[in-house]
């Protein structure tokens, strides 16, 4: 990691420990049984209770180390408000049983509440035939799919029903945490309204996965949404967030905090760009979003086509809309791309 970062610890705390990082903030370190390994959740101390700001996955691990601290350090005082990031598992999996246990309201941005239902039916249905056909159109043979959706089939789903009930988030409005002000920042690319919070006061950003210490966050374009262009969503959020103090401190979902803000924006520009250069270099001919698959995420094709398809999809729609590719849609709905 670049020596331009400045990490406010040098190791993780224990998973399950209450871990102070500023007066009224502490750090909660979940497992996680897949790469990254763990997802950073945030207690704020509210006075009379608590606001929590994501929950971690519906595993039986992140369950016992919220029951083991919420029937230790925090019983004195109840969970009150739940603010999500984003609808990923592993930041809302645990949300309907908080809700449904402690009564706490939950907050969220619009489209993520919506995309979370929209995950949680498709887990429960199980891959449809729109997601063959997303998966053919670009590029799958007959056999790839089936291969690929019979993958799909045997992974439990780490989540829970989204709370039928919340509090809307928008960009820009300011709500209070831990006796906190925080401006909402909503920012596209590796979800569609990601919210990140931001105390002015104290110079303090809980970025979620939209800035992450030690890798790069994905961006996907979503089978609901194949000429989507997020990597530009992305970069544009790259781009709002250098007008924050350059001091600020940074708590991420994934990684240690650490202060280096504006250079860790630009080693992530640095690197999407590098990868679009990358993406770029090998379309030499007509091409789609599966062989560009292949050539660039061999090993998560198969266990992980969303983000295989979704982040080849992503580059590719991205050099389209720049003008470095053309995008053609053929009459049976295939995509295909070739060098403009």
């Amino acid at each position: 990691m670049s020596d331009d970062l400045n990490f406010t610890v040098q190791r993780p705390p224990a998973y399950g420990e209450l871990t102070d990082v500023l007066p009224g903030l502490f750090w909660v370190r979940l497992p996680m049984p897949a790469a990254p390994n763990h997802v950073n959740c945030w207690l704020l101390d509210d006075g009379p209770g608590w606001t929590m700001v994501d929950c971690g996955l519906n595993t039986d691990d992140s369950f016992e180390m919220w029951d083991k601290l919420w029937r230790g350090l925090l019983r004195s005082r109840p969970l009150q408000n739940l603010a999500l990031t984003h609808a990923h598992a592993d930041h809302s999996g645990l949300a309907a049983y908080f809700v449904k246990e402690t009564k706490c309201a939950v907050r969220m941005p619009l489209t993520e509440w919506l995309n979370a239902w929209k995950t949680w039916h498709e887990r429960e249905d199980g891959p449809d035939e729109q997601f063959v056909s997303f998966l053919k159109r670009n590029g799958a043979s007959d056999d790839d799919a089936a291969r690929i959706v019979e993958a799909q089939r045997q992974p439990t789903f780490l989540g829970s029903r989204p709370p039928r009930e919340f509090t809307r988030i928008r960009d820009g409005e300011v709500i209070s945490m831990g006796r906190r002000e925080w401006k909402v920042f909503t920012a596209g690319g590796h979800s569609v309204e990601h919210a990140l919070f931001f105390c002015e006061s104290d110079r303090i950003l809980i970025a979620g996965d939209q800035i992450l210490s030690h890798m790069t966050p994905s961006v996907i374009a979503p089978p609901a949404q194949p000429g989507a262009n997020p990597m530009q969503d992305y970069l544009d959020s790259l781009t709002r967030l250098e007008g924050l103090p350059p001091d600020t401190l940074v708590l991420p979902s994934h990684g240690l905090p650490f202060q280096g803000l504006h250079a860790r924006l630009a080693q992530l520009r640095e690197h999407h760009l590098s990868r679009l250069e990358d993406v770029a270099s090998i379309v030499n001919g007509r091409t789609n979003a599966f062989l560009i698959a292949q050539e660039i995420f061999p090993r998560v094709l198969y266990a992980n086509p969303r983000q295989a398809f979704g982040e080849a999809l992503a580059h590719l729609n991205m050099l389209a809309s720049s003008g470095r590719l053309t995008r053609d849609v053929g009459g049976d709905g295939a995509i295909a791309f070739a060098p403009a």
